[in-house]
């Protein structure tokens, strides 16, 4: 299955005598829930001339229907030695992660591996002056597979929608109905209307928070696209349309 590895990199702004920089990969990995790869490493690289603190925890990662990404701490699933670090100049630091939830998995389990660099005052300020502050976070996808494999994504409805600001949209409803999540790279629809009239719709243009989505296992995915030209928009929002999503594996 084609993969694209999601980075969200976030520099937040701060007064602040030096501006530190690092590295954290990989970006992905994907775990077993028991034997050898229950357990992957993570590489830190210091690329400043000062030291560095950088913290680093797990995260439960969820998905609402709207696609937008819930978190919540996943402490109690993974050990992450050493948690809190201090990188020398031009340095490296292994991070060992193991996973240590539970050991049957039928379905994707699905977490982000979050680095987050904190201001380190190397005794320069005092206790009292807030010598840690967020720098740079970078926030990877973590994965524990399940034992078995199984692939299924599906349209589920397809909705005419007319938008407060008076719009012709498409509502479309997708379903992972898979124990594994799916990217949907490439992704093409192809909807048909009642009288056999027939779209294919493809990119970000005509399929904007579709194409590109990563949709977890067992998740639905609901997302207003603009009313395809190829279709008449139905006077009273009634009628009935059928539709396929393909994508790239």
């Amino acid at each position: 299955m084609a993969k694209k590895v999601i980075l969200f990199f976030v520099l937040a702004v701060l007064v602040l005598s030096n501006t530190f920089a690092f590295q954290f990969s990989p970006l992905e990995q994907t775990f077993t829930p028991t034997g050898a790869d229950s357990v992957k490493s993570y590489t830190i690289v210091n690329d400043s001339d000062d030291a560095i603190a950088v913290m680093v925890s797990a995260l439960v990662r969820d998905q609402a229907e709207n696609g937008e990404e819930i978190n919540a701490d996943a402490s109690r699933y993974f050990s992450i030695v050493p948690n809190k670090i201090i990188v020398s100049p031009r340095g490296t630091q292994i991070v060992r992660v193991q996973y240590r939830g539970p050991s049957t998995v039928t379905s994707e389990l699905s977490f982000r591996l979050r680095a987050e660099q904190i201001q380190y005052s190397q005794g320069r300020q005092e206790t009292n002056q807030n010598m840690f502050n967020f720098l740079y976070i970078y926030t990877t996808s973590l994965y524990v597979s399940p034992s078995k494999t199984v692939e299924r994504l599906d349209v589920t409805k397809v909705t005419p929608v007319i938008t407060a600001e008076g719009e012709k949209k498409m509502q479309i409803s997708l379903v992972n109905g898979g124990n594994v999540h799916q990217i949907l790279i490439g992704a093409e629809v192809s909807v048909a209307d009642s009288q056999g009239n027939r779209v294919v719709l493809s990119g970000n243009d005509a399929l904007p928070g579709i194409d590109g989505a990563n949709i977890l296992a067992k998740k639905k995915l609901t997302k207003l696209i603009p009313w395809p030209d190829g279709l008449a928009f139905p006077d009273d929002l009634s009628g009935t349309y059928q539709a396929t999503i393909s994508f790239s594996m």
